[in-house]
């Protein structure tokens, strides 16, 4: 017994140590899962928590609370403007809660001073934002950013005037919502992807104009392109993408960086966009890899500098937020940066990873037919979020299988009218907006009642008029927005005559001091307008002083000269009276 006894306790060691040992190393399973879990959530979060101080660093800048939207005062004053509008591009690819609202309706007031003489990259960036704020760049306003930055344009007006980033930016507008051009445009998707891929140059590198490649531009090239390289009808597309990763690799120093924020912002985008991991592609990690580069740039004071020790800058810290929003989107598997379309469902991005995680360990005929498979039920849209298209490639090649094509060009079109869809990372939910006439517009409404309305105050009223339009349960709403559209109209007027005077004075009456006599009554007409204004308009017209003084001293002038003459005339006639009267003696 005590034989068998032992033997039954052997056994119930022997299986105790075994149901250790699974436990043990569940254990280490779990605990290496949950390290990674906790690594990746590490890495989410120190983006998050960079973003998050990209924006305590513009209320900073601002001087307001963390209560007020960045998305308001002089902020506003200033959509349209790049470095203002990339900030606002990130902040919304983040969908932390702003007054979107009040971004598109002060951008809408910007484009009206846009002309076709404008280069198409103001339209186009112009474009890019408002889909970003949820906007509908074909209908802002009443005008056609899309028309106007992309298919409207003519040769003599082309969208690649000013060198290649208007053909980039131009690919990028198209791709926001997915717009279609007119049958029979100049610039169609077809041919500004040849222009942009023909452009390349032998490095791998891409150039502003014919010259030396430059980083910024190829990573923004690339941008462009990324959603075409599993187009496998365009091989040109695929090996140009391929060569300017390279080109970009080879140009990262040891420490990872590419020399300054934005060129680290702008790779991050790029790669990002492709479906490559900044932060774990052994071609982008050095010393250290590509996005602790570029968080290296970042200041305690939250903004990020051009150069490493420099001060905060607003162009580095808005194209660095846009590059934590693409890798933030990478990793959750959500929209590239600028595609502003509808945010991916939750089974779509299931099904991305899916396939993914398969092409990415190819190893055999039968494991390359399941991921073509898979690949071949895509659809287009679905097809450019691919990130394994390459494997993909090589082993159909390899075991002789068939991959179906997709004309991307086409498919991707999909309409002529989108609004963008704003995305609360942080919620998994479209982005409410803040809606409401609140303490704050009550404010600067008795301001503006007190100090009276400028030309300046076209962008404060018209999102006032915004707030209270969508406030249903404010008290005397109808009362407040008849106001409020008064007060609009009068600093439109009042911005409208300031810049038509301006126009006037620099084409026709600059130097003042140098106006000719034939001049004279345009000089006077707009000495007499600029007097019509208020006082504290006046300033706002360029040499308004010395136009009106002028316009006195020529009227002084010529009243002096006709009184001359009038007396010179009596003079000559009282001479001849007198001459004649003594011949008639």
């Amino acid at each position: 017994m005590t034989k068998h006894g032992r033997r039954i306790s052997l056994k119930t060691r022997g299986f105790l140590g075994r149901l250790v040992a699974v436990f043990a190393g569940a254990v280490m399973l779990l605990t290496n899962v949950t390290a990674v879990n906790a690594d990746n959530a590490d890495k989410r979060d120190r983006i998050t928590e960079s973003a998050e101080k990209v924006c305590q660093w513009q209320r900073d800048k601002m001087g307001i609370s963390q209560d007020e939207s960045i998305f308001s005062g002089d902020f506003l004053q200033n959509a349209g403007i790049g470095s203002s509008d990339w900030l606002a591009i990130g902040i919304s690819r983040f969908g932390f809660e702003e007054d979107y609202e009040a971004y598109l309706t002060a951008l809408s007031q910007r484009v009206k001073a846009l002309s076709d003489t404008d280069n198409a990259t103001e339209w186009q960036r112009c474009a890019i934002t408002a889909s970003a704020m949820g906007g509908d760049p074909a209908d802002l306003g009443g005008i056609d950013l899309v028309k106007g930055g992309v298919y409207g344009r003519d040769e003599n007006n082309s969208v690649g005037k000013q060198g290649l980033n208007g053909w980039i930016f131009a690919l990028l507008t198209l791709d926001t919502m997915g717009y279609k051009t007119p049958e029979g445009a100049e610039f169609d998707r077809e041919r500004i992807l040849d222009e942009i891929v023909s452009s390349q140059n032998t490095d791998g590198g891409f150039s502003l104009s014919k010259g030396e490649s430059d980083i910024d531009i190829t990573a923004m090239a690339l941008q462009a392109i990324a959603p075409y390289y599993n187009d496998f009808s365009r091989d040109d597309v695929r090996k140009s993408v391929d060569k300017a990763v390279e080109y970009l690799s080879g140009k990262q120093d040891s420490s990872g960086t590419f020399g300054s924020a934005e060129a680290d912002s702008q790779v991050v985008i790029a790669l990002c966009s492709l479906g490559i991991d900044p932060e774990a592609d052994s071609r982008f990690v050095k010393s250290s890899d590509l996005l602790t580069a570029l968080l290296s740039y970042q200041n305690s004071d939250g903004g990020f500098s051009h150069e490493k020790g420099g001060d905060s800058d607003e162009l580095a810290t808005g194209q660095a937020l846009c590059a934590l929003a693409a890798q933030k989107r990478f990793e959750l598997t959500m929209r590239r940066i600028y595609d502003m379309r509808e945010e991916l469902s939750v089974l779509q991005r299931e099904k991305l990873d899916g396939i993914n995680g398969r092409l990415s360990d190819i190893s055999d005929e039968e494991s390359a037919e399941k991921a073509l498979k898979l690949f071949n039920d895509l659809d287009c849209d679905e097809r450019t979020y691919v990130r394994y298209g390459a494997e993909l490639e090589n082993a159909s090649e390899k075991y002789s299988l068939t991959l179906s094509d997709r004309a991307f060009t086409v498919e991707l079109a999909q309409t002529y009218h989108g609004n963008g869809c704003v995305y609360s990372i942080e919620k998994t939910e479209i982005y409410k907006g803040k809606k409401g006439f609140t303490k704050s517009d009550r404010n600067k409404l008795e301001a503006l009642r007190k100090n009276g309305v400028t030309s300046g105050d076209c962008t404060a009223t018209a999102v006032l008029l915004v707030h209270a339009k969508a406030d249903e349960s404010l008290s005397d709403r109808d009362k407040i927005i008849s106001e409020l559209e008064e007060m609009n109209a009068k600093a439109n007027e009042l911005y409208s005559e300031i810049s038509d005077l301006n126009s006037i004075i620099s084409r026709e009456l600059y130097p003042v001091d140098s106006v000719g006599k034939d001049k004279k009554e345009l000089l006077e007409k707009t000495a007499e307008r600029i007097k019509k204004l208020p006082e504290s308009e006046r300033k706002k017209v360029t040499s308004a002083d010395e136009i009106i003084k002028e316009a006195e001293d020529k009227n002084v002038t010529v009243y002096v000269i006709s009184a001359a003459a009038v007396l010179c005339a009596v003079g000559v006639f009282t001479v001849v009276r007198k001459k004649g009267k003594k011949c008639v003696r």
